[in-house]
């Protein structure tokens, strides 16, 4: 198994991206600490899962974030591998945001994975060895109307993954993040049921035809995490069908035809 021995932490692990990367990361043999603020939703991550344990986390605190992977290093002596998969979005354009909507995303979105970055690495550094995976989103690449604030908080998650990156290159710690596309997950299937034509419109309108599944961003993930990716560091991954490479002045091909 490509994770044997590997002791892991994965937030936002109750369901979507985060419960598929818990538990293909179990699959392969990790010992996974499965991190939620929903403490219904990660027990089912965890139900039937040997190597997967349910933690109740808030990780817009930085004492919590600081204090679950202290946990682990007690109970396992190290780790190995820490996934920062919380994010929240509020559609709406800028001049409608409030203080509080534009606070809560970047607690959610940046602080809780700068959180979950520094408590990993100063768990790591004195091993000299480490994979700390942060989940982006193609919205920090480029403006989009209605993702200010996200787009703007998965940005600075792009920036964080990188600095950490640069500064820690010779220690041993690879930083890198994943940046999905439209992936099947409750909140996007939620927002785009609120669309014109509802989900079978929207997804009509991406190149494959189809969202992406939670599973092939862990499929990614796994990748990142394990020693084939020994000299990736400090990529931001696009997992998204191929729309970061679409030029925006084509439109996209009818494919029914």
């Amino acid at each position: 198994m490509r994770l044997d021995k590997r002791i892991a932490i994965v937030t936002g692990a109750g369901s979507g991206i985060g419960a598929a990367i818990a538990r293909r990361f179990a699959a392969e043999g990790a010992s996974v600490i499965a991190a939620d603020i929903n403490a219904d939703a990660v027990a089912r991550t965890a139900e039937g899962q040997e190597r997967i344990v349910g933690q109740t986390c808030d990780v817009t605190g930085a004492g919590a974030v600081d204090s679950l992977v202290d946990d682990v290093v007690a109970r396992f002596g190290r780790i190995d591998l820490m996934v920062n998969n919380v994010g929240q979005s509020v559609a709406g354009l800028l001049t409608d945001a409030t203080d509080e909507e534009w606070n809560r995303v970047l607690a959610l979105t940046l602080s809780s994975t700068f959180y979950g970055t520094r408590a990993a690495l100063r768990a790591m550094l004195p091993n000299r060895s480490g994979s700390i995976i942060n989940i982006s989103s193609g919205a920090g690449f480029a403006g989009a109307p209605g993702l200010a604030t996200y787009g703007a908080a998965k940005a600075g998650v792009n920036h964080l993954t990188q600095s950490a990156a640069v500064e820690n290159a010779r220690s041993g710690v690879r930083i890198n993040a994943i940046a999905p596309g439209s992936i099947e997950t409750p909140a996007i299937l939620a927002w785009a049921n609120n669309l014109p034509g509802g989900v079978p419109a929207y997804e009509a309108t991406l190149l494959p035809g189809r969202f992406g599944r939670p599973e092939e961003i862990a499929a990614a993930a796994l990748f990142l995490a394990t020693d084939e990716a020994s000299f990736v560091n400090g990529v931001i991954l696009s997992v998204d069908g191929a729309a970061s490479a679409r030029m925006p002045a084509i439109a996209p091909p009818d494919f029914d035809k």
